[in-house]
């Protein structure tokens, strides 16, 4: 679901003022001068500056969810849907830099305990949708059938994450990012699989 203009604008804006100055020291008033709007708009879309964040969040799953829906098939090959995976991170590094900040954020800083535990929920699903893929390898042989599924899982995304968040907080552009994230991927083919892809 396509979300309106005006409140896509706000969640940018706060995305990009939280990450840079701390979630505790924004103000909603900051928040509607930086991206132009009044607080009843603000408070049209939101009930207050916890559920903007709570909101960007959710947003961050529900765009991975979709590009996770658009290049993962469950009834493809192992294979079909490595590669798909490296694409929903490409895909989702490059569109969304604002909620990969917020996300980054969210790990580190002191925040709301409703906060850190709906993004801890978002996580796990995300994981959980991830690890099925993984499964499938094991079940396809192309890692040892004793091999530790969620370290297994973990040996990808994190690294992943990792470049995705230092991309992102440094600033560059997305060309290094998609390559570094191909380069990892290859690299990881080539100590985790029993067998070529």
């Amino acid at each position: 679901m396509e979300i309106p203009e005006t409140k896509l604008k706000v969640l940018k804006i706060a995305a990009e003022l939280i990450s840079a100055k701390g979630f505790y020291n924004v103000s909603v008033r900051e928040i509607c001068e930086a991206a132009g709007v009044t607080k009843p708009v603000l408070y049209y879309y939101f009930k207050d500056k916890e559920d903007v964040l709570a909101e960007l969040i959710n947003e961050g799953f529900i765009q991975m969810k979709e590009l996770y829906a658009q290049y993962i098939d469950p009834g493809a090959s192992f294979e079909a849907n490595l590669n798909g995976l490296l694409k929903v991170y490409q895909n989702y590094a490059d569109s969304y830099p604002y909620l990969i900040r917020i996300s980054v954020h969210v790990q580190i800083a002191p925040l709301p305990e409703k906060i850190k535990l709906l993004s801890k929920r978002r996580s796990e699903e995300l994981i959980s949708m991830i690890t099925s893929i993984f499964a499938k390898g094991i079940k396809e042989k192309y890692f040892p059938i004793d091999i530790e599924l969620g370290m297994l899982v973990y040996s990808l995304t994190a690294p992943f994450g990792i470049l995705i968040a230092e991309s992102i907080l440094l600033k560059q552009n997305t060309k290094p990012l998609k390559d570094n994230l191909k380069k990892y991927f290859d690299f990881w083919k080539t100590q985790f699989l029993k067998k070529g892809l």
